[in-house]
């Protein structure tokens, strides 16, 4: 069973959008992130055994950390900055609903608190207390929890 290394959750700079509460659905007036992990690679990208860091191949894996239905409040960062928020775990009302697609499954992951930086201009910097999953989908991967620092830029959708 893989241990997901420090070396694979490397961040790349995502996205936050704040979903105007004048959009038909369930995900109006919430906020939602992608968080993409620095590709890595593969000799099969449904095998975690050949999980390497690295782009060297044969096979390169892009994945990221999608979380959507974040109540947080405002509409835009100047509400979010210098601010830490706890969640609860799924099932809980006011979970996160975060996966990550890898080692050909959709694997759950529980962000549990973000901390907030600075907002400058269109991005702000997070601290994300996750963990992740990988049982659930029966993916060759060993659940962990780790401590991530991304940068998000900032989108509103109305």
């Amino acid at each position: 069973m893989l241990e997901l290394s420090d070396d694979l959750l490397q961040l790349e700079p995502g996205q936050i959008v704040y979903l105007s509460p004048l959009r038909s659905g369930p995900a109006a007036g919430t906020w939602a992130i992608t968080v993409p992990l620095a590709p890595f690679s593969a000799a099969d990208r449904f095998d975690p055994a050949t999980f390497r860091p690295g782009t060297d191949g044969p096979e390169i894996i892009r994945t990221a950390i999608r979380g959507e239905f974040i109540d947080l409040p405002g509409n835009d960062l100047s509400a979010l900055t210098n601010r830490t928020f706890g969640f609860p775990i799924n099932p809980h009302a006011g979970y996160i609903d975060a996966s990550i697609y890898l080692g050909g499954g959709h694997n759950p992951v529980d962000i549990t608190r973000m901390e907030f930086g600075v907002a400058h201009s269109l991005n702000i910097d997070v601290v994300l207390h996750a963990a992740f999953d990988f049982s659930e989908e029966g993916v060759e991967i060993a659940n962990r929890s780790a401590v991530l620092h991304a940068n998000l830029q900032f989108e509103q959708l109305d």
